[in-house]
């Protein structure tokens, strides 16, 4: 079904990701390419199947049960795997049937290649259970020690959107398989020499004291994160767009509000306040998290706004200035390319004239005014952010989380 040449890309990034010194599989590989080429397409095509009229999703570990007895054998290694009285073959009808049972975010149904006894087919044995991976918002110190399990070194596919499915081994993520083409995984670009710098060099005049030191743009840019994170977990695509207070006059006849609260969620203030606590104590910890909590849930508020059609816009501080918004600049003329991602990536030109009306109403903006900042989030996964770098040229990060397991 899919080129030969993919596979093998999906296959050599799974291969050339650098291995953690303290994963218990071995990262030679697994694998071969028909192997990929089956997981892949059986994978994509059941990503595509609904139950009850909505899509499913599933996760996929490619592991024999040899292999992960030999790797989990240890009582200080083991994985957290349930095994099916019997196996099951692993048919795109058989695991659109059982996917609505599993959470992709914590479980993963365990695969094996091919064998004499199962005559040459692939099978589900078991499912795997793993934790979260924690945010900044909901990350509690401490557990209890041998009940904390990590997702192995070992092959994995996810489907998280019809179409879309997501590489991954152990905790990082390889790449995204997106309408028939794999995106390899680069470095988050909310690094300083990528596009945190534009967003710092942009915002601080405005958010004050969430921009005066490290341990603050260090929350604003979690929150920044946690907030697309949501919205592109609901699956529904959406625009946000953050422009600073005092370029507001300025750039208000490029933008039409139609839905405007009075009132302030006061995310920022929540954010300054959880930061004054520094006790190490207990109560402080636990005062702290409440601090996380409160903030996490006003910021879901705001992910849910952005599912109204329009654009979602946000001063630097996260105030609401009004969702359902309709973006009127004229068209931008310049050039776009891949921003830089601190790691000599980067400038390449970026094609966006085959992206839809969302996409090209945040380029037209961003590129009209200069200090405001655009994120575009796909229903196919991509979250897109924009900048303007001159009068001639902008920035397109094509996923701001493709660095990230989701």
């Amino acid at each position: 079904m899919f080129d030969k040449a993919i596979i093998q890309k999906i296959m050599d990034s799974w291969i050339a990701d650098p291995v953690d010194s303290k994963e218990t599989v071995s990262p030679a590989s697994p694998f071969s390419p028909e192997d990929i080429e089956f997981l892949v397409e059986t994978a994509f095509l059941a990503s595509l199947k609904k139950e009850e009229d909505h899509p499913i999703t599933f996760s996929l570990v490619f592991l024999s049960k040899r292999r992960a007895a030999r790797a989990f054998g240890d009582p200080d290694r083991k994985q957290l795997i349930m095994t099916f009285e019997q196996s099951f073959p692993l048919t795109v009808d058989s695991l659109s049937k059982v996917a609505p049972a599993f959470d992709p975010r914590f479980t993963s149904f365990v695969v094996a290649p091919p064998t004499d006894e199962s005559k040459k087919r692939y099978e589900i044995w078991g499912a795997m259970f793993f934790n979260t991976l924690p945010n900044y918002f909901d990350d509690i110190p401490g557990g209890r020690s041998g009940e904390v399990f990590r997702r192995p070194n070992v092959f994995m596919i996810t489907s998280v959107t019809p179409g879309s499915l997501i590489v991954s081994k152990g905790d990082t993520q390889i790449g995204r398989f997106v309408a028939g083409k794999f995106i390899k995984a680069t470095p988050s670009p909310f690094y300083a020499k990528a596009m945190g710098g534009f967003l710092y060099n942009k915002i601080k005049r405005d958010a004050g004291s969430m921009a005066k030191d490290r341990s603050t743009w260090k929350v604003f840019i979690h929150s920044l994160d946690y907030l697309l994170s949501e919205i592109s977990y609901r699956s529904h695509g959406g625009s946000v767009l953050i422009i600073p207070e005092h370029r507001l006059p300025l750039y208000r006849d490029h933008f039409t509000a139609k839905y405007i609260f009075r009132e302030n969620l006061k995310i920022q203030e929540l954010i300054c306040e959880s930061l004054t606590i520094e006790d190490p104590s207990v109560d402080a910890v636990m005062q702290r998290l409440s601090y996380n909590r409160k903030i996490a849930e006003r910021l879901q508020v705001l992910a849910q706004l952005a599912a109204v059609d329009g654009a979602l816009v946000l001063s630097a501080t996260f105030r609401i200035i009004s969702f359902g918004a309709t973006l009127n600049a004229p068209r931008w003329k310049g050039k776009v390319f891949e921003g830089p991602d601190g790691y000599n990536g980067g400038d390449r030109v970026f094609d966006h004239q085959l992206l839809g009306t969302r996409h090209n109403s945040m380029i037209d903006f961003v590129g009209k005014c200069s200090d405001s900042i655009g994120f575009v989030i796909s229903q196919d996964g991509p979250i897109r952010g924009l900048v303007r770098k001159n009068m001639k040229t902008m920035y397109c990060w094509p996923d701001c989380r493709v660095s990230m397991f989701i």
